[in-house]
């Protein structure tokens, strides 16, 4: 799957939003906890770790329900886990990981609700199997309070890969700026 299809929606989003309606740009930034599990199962072979990052989030509220949002991660700590072949203690973390995704709102007052599908890379590693890295559709979901009209403070869900074995969830806490 590219990209081409969910930059179509976001453009023919962007051409049928109203000229009198102002578009803004936000930012966010947060802590995510992830939960990252390997498997191979034709070898035995299972891995698990509890990795952290440090996320980044620009979006651009093309309407009042449709925003297009870029996401930037890097590790901000690894977890150990212990090889099921072995019994060997070692560590997994996240490396890198960037997304562009479609996000439909509902706006309830001073809280929002919304979701979030795109394509996200993910690069991550495990200290004695190797790393990997792969492009794939990424989704989630979340709530946004809103005290003002420019601070916001959000929760969400995010799958960012789970493919081939690999993958790689978890919630995220940001504190968000609207422009």
């Amino acid at each position: 799957m590219t990209l081409k299809p969910l930059v179509l929606a976001a453009l023919l989003a962007a051409a049928t939003t109203s000229p009198a309606m102002a578009q803004s740009v936000y930012g966010e930034l947060g802590y995510s906890a992830l939960s990252m599990k390997l498997s191979v199962p034709v070898i035995g072979l299972r891995a698990s770790s509890n990795p952290a990052m440090i996320r980044g989030l620009v979006g651009l509220q093309l309407t009042d329900g449709l925003a297009l949002e870029a996401i930037g991660a890097v590790n901000s700590g690894s977890s150990a886990y212990t090889n099921s072949n072995t019994g060997t203690r070692y560590s997994g973390k996240i490396d890198q990981l960037y997304g562009l995704y479609v996000a439909p709102k509902i706006g309830l007052g001073p809280v929002e609700l919304f979701g979030r599908v795109g394509m996200a890379r993910t690069k991550l590693s495990f200290q004695g199997l190797g790393s990997g890295e792969d492009k794939k559709l990424s989704y989630g979901g979340g709530l946004r309070l809103m005290p003002t009209s420019n601070l916001s403070l959000s929760v969400d869900y995010m799958n960012y890969l789970d493919s081939g074995g690999a993958s790689v969830n978890g919630y995220s806490l940001s504190l968000g700026l609207r422009f």
